[in-house]
């Protein structure tokens, strides 16, 4: 029984690497199910939140065998340490965390759901620790991001240039002041020589360095890594309806981004710092904001948008999930 699980598990390595452009079709219907289906099964949305984070595994672990069966992969081999274990356990977490407190809310009523929530938190804290220990750069809402398909895709197809790559280094040699020269058996025939080195096509691991924190930057760092636990005492503190718990969490997001802006971020670390601002626009969704404020707006907004024939499907179908959602998703901080 157990060397034929191996075996079906080895076909669909092998169909997954033959057919990736199929495999991004059905990703697409699984996950466009999990949002026709969220918020219509009223008695069950641990269902439909299932079905998402199954969803986002199922992806995840579909590119690390895209990722295994590139030269990409064979070049860059890295020792699969400890931490990198924990790496991929973490990242499962992370697309597990909302249908876990879902789970124990349905189980165990909203003291289970603050239990979970305050668990889950707990740990991505301390493993966000461990990694700013080790040095890592700025942390992600994802240990390991989602894999970039099509560069994965271009550097796959540029393998044979690689490879020719890899031959004619062997027939260069470097003077002490790092110029390179060709030996006369590595240049081309004389109707095809051009007189210039190729250009590399190496594949590259990561896009960029990671950024150095220290001072500024890692106090910075600090405090968006702890500030979860602590917009959670604050909510313990003075309720999940205060200003307080909400004030405290933006005040720290502004501090953390412009201490950690105030370093030299490395392209990545750019991109993250990106993301972070962006999110600052959760916080109009996020109670008591939106429940004041937000909410109204909204409403308005998608209520208007509706009589515009064609596009007001879409507002419609926003405006009948928009109480799920916002009671889901907009607490969260990643």
């Amino acid at each position: 029984m157990s060397a034929s699980k191996f075996s079906c598990f080895d076909d669909y390595k092998k169909w997954v690497i033959k057919n990736p452009e199929r495999l991004s079709q059905l990703e697409t219907t699984g996950r466009f199910i999990s949002y026709l289906i969220a918020g219509r099964i009223k008695t069950s949305p641990a269902f439909s939140e299932l079905l998402y984070s199954a969803s986002n595994i199922i992806i995840f672990l579909n590119d690390q065998i895209l990722l295994s069966a590139t030269r990409q992969k064979e070049i860059g081999r890295l020792i699969k340490t400890n931490l990198e274990k924990f790496r991929v356990l973490f990242t499962i977490l992370e697309y597990l965390q909302v249908f876990l407190e879902i789970t124990a809310t349905k189980i165990w009523g909203s003291h289970g759901k603050w239990t979970a929530i305050t668990i889950i938190q707990s740990i991505k804290c301390l493993w966000r620790i461990v990694l700013l220990s080790q040095k890592s750069g700025l942390a992600t809402s994802r240990s390991i991001p989602p894999l970039n398909r099509k560069k994965l895709k271009q550097n796959n197809l540029s393998d044979w240039k690689t490879v020719s790559d890899e031959r004619h280094n062997s027939l260069t040699f470097s003077l002490k002041s790092r110029r390179v020269i060709r030996q006369v058996n590595g240049a081309p025939h004389i109707n095809k020589r051009n007189w210039k080195l190729p250009v590399s096509h190496s594949f590259e691991i990561n896009d960029s360095t990671k950024t150095k924190l220290e001072g500024y930057s890692l106090l910075g760092e600090v405090l968006y890594t702890l500030k979860p636990l602590c917009h959670l005492a604050a909510m313990s503190r003075f309720g999940t309806k205060s200003w307080i718990p909400t004030s405290l969490a933006f005040v720290t997001d502004i501090v953390s981004i412009t201490l950690v802006k105030s370093s030299q971020l490395s392209s990545s670390d750019a991109k993250e710092i990106q993301r972070r601002q962006l999110t600052l626009l959760m916080y109009l969704l996020r109670s008591p904001i939106y429940d004041r404020f937000s909410r109204n707006v909204i409403l308005q907004i998608l209520t208007s948008l509706r009589k515009i024939p064609l596009i007001g499907v879409l507002p419609h179908q926003i405006l009948q999930y928009m109480l799920f959602w916002q009671n889901v998703y907009f607490y969260t901080w990643d």
